[in-house]
């Protein structure tokens, strides 16, 4: 059997890869995503969540690398995972962080992903944008 800290440093791999198939088998059927206000259920909608976002990133930015590291808590099923995603656009690299908690249920996967807004990031991102006159509705 796959050990909660092997099953979320999976997921992570996967996530960095874009490889879809591999993140929805690392979680369980009922799955729930935190991500601000909103609440998604299931992997077939975490998937597409993370999939809306990776599109909009390859579509934004010139270059696009995704790298993770996976941080053990007091609970052995629980992990911090801190990403970091590197974004290029016309020469210039800005790299964002992202965090979240990832939780597992040994025999089911991944039952609880939060995301966790890393403060000041949005921002960082959202000057980003402008400064290159860039958009994330268009």
């Amino acid at each position: 059997m796959t050990s909660p800290a092997d099953l979320v440093e999976q997921l992570a791999e996967a996530l960095d890869r874009d490889d879809w198939p591999s993140v929805a088998s690392a979680m369980a059927e009922r799955v729930h995503y935190s991500i601000g206000e909103e609440e998604l259920i299931g992997p077939e909608d975490v998937v597409a969540s993370y999939r809306t976002a990776s599109e909009m990133a390859h579509r934004l930015f010139d270059r696009v690398e995704y790298g993770h590291q996976l941080v053990p808590t007091d609970d052995p099923n629980t992990f911090r995972v801190g990403y970091s995603d590197t974004l290029t656009v016309s020469g210039e690299t800005l790299t964002h962080q992202a965090e979240q908690h990832v939780t597992v249920a040994p025999g089911e996967g991944v039952v609880r992903i939060v995301n966790v807004e890393v403060p000041g990031e949005r921002a960082k991102i959202d000057e980003f944008l402008e400064r290159h006159g860039l958009s994330r509705d268009g």
